[in-house]
C-alpha cells in the first residue's frame, strides 16, 4: 500500500514531463492525462525546481478520483473508501480531494494497515463516555494521521440488576445507589469498583455483601477481556498510564481526564506498538 505522508506534496497538472516546473516539496505527481500517478523527483534550488525524474505508480483506469470532498487527513477513513472503490472495479489508486484543495491518494489500499484499539467502558450511560470522546476526536481530525480503528467492548451494568442491588451512584439512572440510598438489604448486592466497595464498608463495617468488580483494569467479564492493545479508564489516578491484561497491551486514562489527555494516551499507545 502506497499512502503518501502528510508533510509529502501531490501536485497535479494536466500533463508533465521531465524538464517541466514542481513545486521544491512535491514527492507525487498526478497528471490528468491519462490520468497517471507518478513519483517525482526534482532538481535545482528555490520553491520551483526542474523535474528530473518520473517513476510511473498507475494509469488510466487502474485511478479512480473520489467524487466528494473529504477530510484528507483521516488516514483510515481514505483507507476505507479506497477498498471499497478498488473491490469494486478496477482501479487500484484513489484520488481525494479535501475541503482546503489538499490533494493525496492511496493505492492498493489495505484495511490490515489500520490498526484497531479496543475500547473498554461501561453503559450507562449511552453511547459510552470514553467511546463518545474518542469518536468526538475522531471527528474532528485530532486522531486522523494515527491510521487507527476504535473497536467499543461495552459492559452494560444493566445485566447484574437484581432487588437488592446498589450501583456506585445516582448519575448512572439505574436505581438504588451507594450515594443517595441506604443500604437496607440484609445481604445487597454492590456493583462497582473497589472503591464503591470501600465506600460501602465505609458506612456499613463488616455488612455480608456480594461484589460484583466492574473496573476493566480487574473485571473478568468477557467484555472486559482485551483480544488486542487497548484503552480504558480508571477512578484511581495512579493506574493512568501503560498497562497489560490478558497478555495485550494497554493504556489507561484517569476517569476525570478531557478529550485533550484522552488524545495524547491514545498517541503514547500508538507510539509504543508501532516503535
Amino acid at each position: 500500500m502506497i499512502f503518501p505522508d502528510n508533510y509529502k506534496f501531490v501536485g497535479i497538472k494536466d500533463q508533465e514531463e521531465r524538464g517541466g516546473p514542481i513545486y521544491f516539496s512535491t514527492q507525487y505527481l498526478i497528471s490528468r492525462d491519462g490520468p497517471s500517478l507518478y513519483a517525482v523527483k526534482s532538481i535545482g534550488e528555490g520553491f520551483m525546481r526542474e523535474t528530473e525524474e518520473l517513476e510511473l505508480i498507475a494509469s488510466g483506469q487502474e485511478i479512480a478520483f473520489y467524487p466528494e470532498r473529504v477530510d484528507t487527513r483521516n488516514r483510515t477513513l481514505l483507507i476505507d473508501l479506497a477498498y471499497e472503490i478498488s473491490r469494486e472495479g478496477r482501479a487500484n489508486t484513489v484520488v481525494f480531494q479535501g475541503p482546503d484543495e489538499h490533494i493525496t491518494f492511496v493505492k492498493d489500499p489495505d484495511p490490515g494497515q489500520v490498526l484497531k484499539i479496543e475500547v473498554m467502558d461501561v453503559s450507562p450511560p449511552d453511547p459510552p463516555w470514553l467511546i463518545c470522546t474518542l469518536q468526538g476526536l475522531e471527528d474532528c481530525g485530532v486522531l486522523g494521521d494515527l491510521m487507527v480503528r476504535f473497536v467499543p467492548r461495552i459492559l452494560n451494568l444493566e445485566r447484574f440488576y437484581c432487588p437488592s442491588v446498589y450501583y456506585p451512584c445516582r448519575a448512572g439512572g439505574l436505581g438504588r445507589s451507594l450515594d443517595s440510598d441506604p443500604v437496607v438489604h440484609e445481604r445487597p448486592r454492590i456493583v462497582g469498583c473497589e472503591v464503591s466497595r470501600e465506600i460501602f464498608l465505609a458506612n456499613n463495617p463488616g455488612k455480608e455483601h456480594e461484589f460484583i468488580n466492574v473496573c476493566p483494569i480487574h473485571c473478568r467479564e468477557r467484555e472486559f477481556q482485551p483480544q488486542g492493545p487497548f484503552i480504558t479508564r480508571c477512578c484511581r489516578s495512579e493506574r493512568r498510564g501503560r498497562t497489560e491484561k490478558c497478555g495485550q497491551p494497554g493504556i489507561v486514562v484517569h476517569w476525570g481526564d478531557g478529550a485533550w489527555e484522552i488524545a495524547e494516551a491514545v498517541r503514547c499507545l500508538v507510539k509504543d506498538l508501532r516503535g
